[in-house]
């Protein structure tokens, strides 16, 4: 296993709800996308720096039980608020770090730093 890799759950504890596991000190949340595919992103809204982790993930998508902005599981892009803002508002809306994530013999592993 690359070095560069943490493990950070048993492959059956990685389900569609977002589970929260520390890498170097780092809070990442780990999920399932509808296909099946394990993710890794932060673990933190940029808007407000507030915990996601009990948030919801509808169709592969990470709504904040803050404020409500979303953000695609798939690549960690702001979804709302951007989608209703003008282009050059919208590209100053931050987006969540993403992971590279493998599974591997009933393991789930995260990489130690992001994409």
């Amino acid at each position: 296993m690359d070095e560069a890799f943490v493990r950070v759950a048993p492959s059956a504890d990685v389900t569609r709800r977002l589970l929260r596991v520390e890498i170097n000190r780092v809070s990442v949340l780990v999920t399932r996308l509808s296909d099946g595919t394990p993710v890794a992103l932060g673990a933190t809204c940029p808007h407000r720096s507030l915990p996601l982790d009990e948030g919801t993930l509808w169709d592969d998508v990470i709504d904040c039980p803050h404020h409500h902005y979303t953000y695609d599981a798939r690549t960690g892009a702001n979804v709302y608020p951007s989608n209703v803002f003008p282009a050059e508002r919208a590209a100053s809306i931050r987006g969540l770090p993403v992971y590279r994530v493998r599974e591997e013999h009933g393991w789930v592993w995260v990489s130690g730093e992001p994409v």
